[in-house]
């Protein structure tokens, strides 16, 4: 059985001989590669994606965070205090006589 046989030329003259058994090789090659970089491109865009998403989140958290932190600080304060157990606990400062309306 003969085997098939085909010449290529290069740029400097030379030829080359491909086998039809190479050239499937290669073309199977180049299909593998081809499908890898295509799952690799679609795998960095969703985590690209999610890396936005999660950035987003943070700067969200990071919001929050300082305004727990803002309301830490103004729960600390004397004046505060004061207020809140004025209202909610209904305490009165010496000398001062508690009036609440009738319901």
């Amino acid at each position: 059985m003969k085997r098939a046989h085909q010449k290529i030329k290069t740029k400097n003259g030379q030829r080359i001989r491909l086998r039809s058994g190479s050239a499937l090789v290669l073309c199977f090659t180049i299909a593998v590669i081809g499908s890898s970089a295509w799952q690799i491109w679609k795998l960095r865009s969703q985590v690209e994606g999610q890396l936005a998403n999660l950035n987003q989140e943070k700067v969200t958290l990071l919001q929050q965070e300082k305004l727990l932190h803002e309301e830490i600080t103004q729960l600390n304060t004397p004046s505060y205090i004061e207020k809140l157990a004025r209202e909610q606990l209904g305490l009165v400062k010496h000398g001062e006589i508690l009036i609440s309306p009738k319901n």
